[in-house]
């Protein structure tokens, strides 16, 4: 398949499908752990962790036109991280803060825009 004929994604579906994601990421983040889907019970909480950021970090950069390159979603994306451990010991019972989400967290997010930048260019509107 020729490159010119493959089809290009918006900026604003990244950017959609980045937020909606968060959204999903924040929901989840704040529940009480006996309100969490069984799925999540039975996968380990660090890949988890690692995964939603992945994700999170990979739309947003996909979006991004920073003049910061990629800094400016891993930066959002790392303050999301950040705040939700700040948050979950206060806002649901059962949850606390912990180190290793956030090192997860942030594994994640730098494994999602490095993801983003190397095919970026193959599937983005400029």
């Amino acid at each position: 398949m020729r490159r010119s004929s493959v089809p290009k994604i918006p900026r604003w579906i990244w950017l959609s499908a980045g937020a909606m994601w968060c959204l999903v990421v924040i929901y989840f983040s704040l529940l009480a752990p006996d309100r969490l889907p069984k799925l999540f019970l039975s996968i380990k909480d660090l890949i988890l962790h690692f995964v939603a950021y992945l994700v999170a970090a990979f739309l947003l950069t996909m979006g991004s036109r920073s003049p910061r390159g990629p800094w400016k979603p891993a930066v959002l994306s790392f303050v999301l991280g950040v705040g939700l451990e700040i948050l979950q010991p206060i806002v649901a019972v059962g949850r606390h803060f912990s180190y290793a989400d956030m090192v997860a967290n942030t594994v994640g997010l730098i494994f999602g825009m490095l993801l983003a930048l190397r095919i970026g260019k193959r599937i983005f509107i400029p």
